[in-house]
């Protein structure tokens, strides 16, 4: 985390080999991305959110959108990042497009802080081009199309270099850290992350001044004594206010001090039905994410054996990171920021990373076709994947991520009202089209706004497991919308479902039910809405 000195490019300075290879990279990061074109499914329940705040003028604090049992109050710490993209899809000129746009715009920014940042560490322009991608497969995890975990991954980089302008001796980086803490946990509970980091950095920084002297040297004699703890807390005095701050800013927020008590229990609770909280090895591409991640290990312990300690500050909490990132899978993107952050520096003054140096300064002809060759084919493929768009899949019956868009369209043109039972994926997005006239059961909020035993209730009646319809029982459900592939499609087609259920709708993808008894009213007060005798409201 100490800033080194960068070393120069070469005696000519060759920028232009440099440039090459970092576009080179970068753009195979927008191409590995560029697949991620599909909407978060998280998008739709933060912006419907950010909607009623904004149409109603009064902050939700409790639910608004599911008829089953939820928490009081619901906490939604992502409620920022669904300001930000209310803005971008509902206001901007680009709609849902505007989050693929946005998307685009802070991978660059994120690039431009972890250059700087490995710069500031001493690294070597090309070295940060050729390691970057070593991470590549765990880093991709944080940049769907549009989740607010890419907001942490650009706040950790901000705050990575606060941390180094700390090292060069500053004070008022302490008041920048503190708007950036208090924006940062009102975008995503990633904060706490960057809460443990600067908290790490502190306990670094006392730690080296007291055991180090100026010069890098172990000090002589007692580190306890009077005189080197009054100089050190001359120099750090500034640290004490990180706490101070770290309290005050954590009951700035809609839900005042409601927040870190939620945030407890959500850091504290299992999430084994979750992909994403999943082992590192159980993503998408497990072999060569473990290959991956393997490298990036032995590159880690290349360094420690070949750099001296006192110049590696944040190994113990890269390593920390690497253990998170093996543990769950989402946070392998931290991971992996910090390892280009912190390890394109330490690798630049080994052997290995000056051998390297030296075999591109040597070849550079080769180099640079290489790279201008990469930078065309990854180019093609990222404009072919057309990463500028927000997709919304809504054909493909068997998608993890397909939205009920059709359905929808016609939940609205029926102007249907109540209750409907609402796969987790598709929740959000019903709320976001049909909200206030639908209310749903469960969206992707999880943990955010329901009580315990609502996923597990919806995994038993989706599955079609025993007991299946005590949902169906228990809450006064109007309509059914279910994926084409869920068991229980079956079981709701059949004669024992028949006679109370009756499928209204059907695409490719989802089937909607609707209940007999509700669809009489329902046809009784559109008819008398017709002929002019009552009002459209079903009750």
């Amino acid at each position: 985390m100490r800033p080194g000195n960068s070393l120069l490019i070469s005696r000519n300075r060759d920028w232009g080999l440099a440039l090459v290879l970092l576009l080179a990279a970068l753009i195979a990061f927008y191409a590995y991305v560029s697949r991620l074109g599909d909407a978060t499914h998280d998008a739709f329940h933060e912006m419907a959110l950010a909607r009623v705040w904004c149409t109603s003028g009064t902050f939700p604090v409790d639910d608004v959108f599911a008829f089953t049992h939820t928490v009081s109050p619901t906490v939604h710490h992502e409620w920022g990042t669904g300001l930000i993209l209310y803005w971008v899809a509902e206001l901007s000129p680009f709609g849902l497009h505007g989050m693929a746009l946005l998307r685009i715009v802070l991978i660059a920014t994120l690039a431009v802080l972890l250059y700087r940042i490995a710069r500031n560490e001493g690294a070597h322009p090309y070295l940060i081009a050729v390691f970057a991608p070593t991470v590549f497969p765990m880093l991709w995890v944080g940049f769907g199309n549009l989740r607010a975990q890419l907001f942490t991954l650009v706040f950790l980089a901000l705050q990575l270099l606060l941390m180094q302008s700390d090292w060069k001796g500053s004070r008022r980086w302490v008041f920048a850290w503190f708007l950036l803490y208090v924006a940062w946990l009102n975008i995503h509970a990633g904060f706490v992350v960057g809460l443990a980091l600067i908290l790490y950095h502190i306990g670094i920084r006392w730690a080296c001044g007291l055991v180090f002297d100026a010069s890098g040297n172990l000090r002589p004699g007692r580190i306890a004594s009077f005189t080197v703890w009054r100089a050190q807390w001359s120099r750090l005095w500034h640290h004490a206010l990180i706490p101070l701050f770290a309290v005050l800013g954590a009951s700035l927020n809609p839900w005042g001090w409601d927040y870190p008590i939620y945030l407890w229990r959500a850091i504290t609770m299992q999430r084994h039905t979750m992909l994403e909280w999943q082992p590192l090895w159980m993503t998408y591409d497990p072999v060569v994410t473990m290959v991956a991640f393997v490298v990036s290990l032995l590159l880690l312990g290349y360094v420690a054996k070949n750099r001296r300690w006192n110049r590696l500050h944040g190994w113990f909490f890269l390593c920390l990171a690497a253990y998170m990132a093996c543990k769950h899978l989402r946070h392998g993107s931290l991971y992996a920021v910090l390892w280009i952050a912190w390890v394109p520096g330490w690798l630049t003054a080994t052997p290995l990373g000056r051998s390297i140096i030296a075999s591109l300064q040597n070849h550079r002809p080769l180099a640079m076709v290489s790279c201008m060759s990469a930078m065309i084919i990854f180019g093609t493929y990222t404009v072919s994947q057309r990463i500028w768009r927000t997709n919304l899949p809504d054909r493909d019956p068997e998608g993890v991520m397909v939205y009920p868009v059709a359905a929808c369209n016609f939940i609205n043109t029926q102007q249907l009202k109540g209750n409907l039972l609402t796969p987790f994926v598709s929740g959000g997005y019903v709320s976001w089209r049909s909200h206030p006239l639908i209310r749903v059961s469960l969206d992707g909020r999880y943990e955010v706004a329901y009580r315990d035993d609502i996923l597990p209730k919806h995994d038993q009646f989706f599955l079609a497991k025993d007991r299946w319809s005590e949902l169906l029982e228990e809450y006064p459900v109007d309509l059914i919308l279910v994926q084409n592939i869920a068991p229980v499609l079956e079981k709701l087609q059949g004669d024992s479902c028949n006679r109370t259920w009756m499928a209204i709708y059907s695409d490719s993808a989802f089937t909607l039910f609707a209940k007999r008894e509700y669809l009489t009213r329902y046809r009784e007060l559109r008819s008398m809405n017709e002929s002019g005798s009552a009002s459209t409201r079903v009750e």
